[in-house]
């Protein structure tokens, strides 16, 4: 009996136990945290993508060095052989120096003259510098001799490896004449295609001509008349000064020379290393007559003058012109 109560007591015990546990609030389940993890890497924006490269491109092959430039020069021991050169050498390829012995403002002008080009080494040695550079000349333009018919005409046909653009004709026929008139005539008749220094009086008719044009081109000559001063009785300055102040030019020139010309100032054509300032001697028949008196020459003298009877621009009718040249 004394048991009975001991055990149920135990059960209770139990129960409230139980009851208890039941009704207290349940602990919260605690999860294991995971395991620590390292940063992700920051986010780069986008990059486009590198454009396409060239093939890479293989470099030359190293050339042995170009061999120096050996010129040539020649030079007089002096300058008392009496020229106006010391020297001319070849710099380079392409750069020839002239050392003078005097001054000559000119010279620029001679150098570009076509009948001082410059020829190949090879072919002066060849030569020797004689008649094959008359007979045989050579150059470096479109052209090359092919005939020359002294007198007559010269013949030139195509050069093919030419540098620069090739001509458009395969021949080309240079034909000459003293008298202006007869050049017209051929023109007219269609012998020719084209003639040079029209004569003056000619050109009206081809102006008034219309199967004919009358091309003008600037002028780049001048007609002169020369002296030597070794030769009496040019030796005196006044009589050189006498005789320039004795020939009308202004006169020549409108009545000879076609239109547009002009009186020379000085000794190289207009526009070709011209000085604004230069001035010549003005038409002075009374000065020119007091200078050949000073000069020992009251009553004038007499002397010869010489011209080429060639059709020139810059001397269109050479007799009639030597002519009115000489002072009365």
């Amino acid at each position: 009996m004394y048991r009975k109560p001991l055990y149920i007591l135990g059960v209770v015990v139990v129960l409230m136990s139980m009851l208890l546990a039941a009704c207290a609030p349940q602990a919260a389940t605690t999860v294991a945290p995971p395991p620590a993890t390292e940063a992700p890497p920051p986010t780069q924006a986008p990059t486009e993508p590198p454009p396409p490269t060239e093939p890479p491109v293989e470099e030359p092959a190293p050339t042995e060095a170009m061999p120096m430039y050996e010129g040539m020069k020649f030079e007089a021991p002096n300058c008392d052989y009496g020229g106006i050169l010391k020297s001319i050498e070849a710099v380079d390829e392409f750069t020839v120096k002239f050392t003078m012995c005097v001054p000559d403002p000119a010279f620029p002008a001679k150098a570009a003259f076509s009948a001082f080009q410059i020829y190949p080494a090879e072919y002066l040695d060849a030569t020797g510098g004689g008649g094959d550079l008359v007979e045989k000349p050579i150059g470096t333009g479109p052209f090359m001799l092919e005939a020359w018919n002294r007198g007559d005409d010269v013949v030139l046909k195509r050069f093919d490896d030419y540098w620069g653009d090739k001509a458009k004709a395969p021949t080309a026929f240079f034909k000459w004449s003293q008298e202006g008139p007869q050049k017209l005539i051929e023109l007219q008749a269609g012998t020719v295609d084209g003639i040079d220094n029209v004569a003056p009086d000619d050109i009206p008719t081809v102006q008034g001509d219309p199967n004919l044009q009358l091309i003008p081109r600037a002028p780049f000559n001048i007609f002169y008349v020369g002296f030597n001063n070794t030769y009496p009785p040019f030796d005196k300055e006044e009589v050189r000064q006498a005789v320039s102040m004795a020939i009308d030019r202004a006169r020549i020139v409108n009545t000879f020379y076609p239109p547009g010309s002009s009186v020379a100032d000085q000794f190289l054509p207009e526009g070709l290393l011209a000085r604004p300032d230069s001035k010549w001697s003005d038409f002075d028949v009374t000065k020119a007559k007091e200078l050949l008196t000073a000069a020992g020459f009251p009553n004038g003298f007499k002397t010869t003058l010489k011209y080429r009877n060639v059709f020139r621009g810059y001397l269109p009718e050479p007799p009639i012109v030597a002519q009115d040249i000489l002072p009365n």
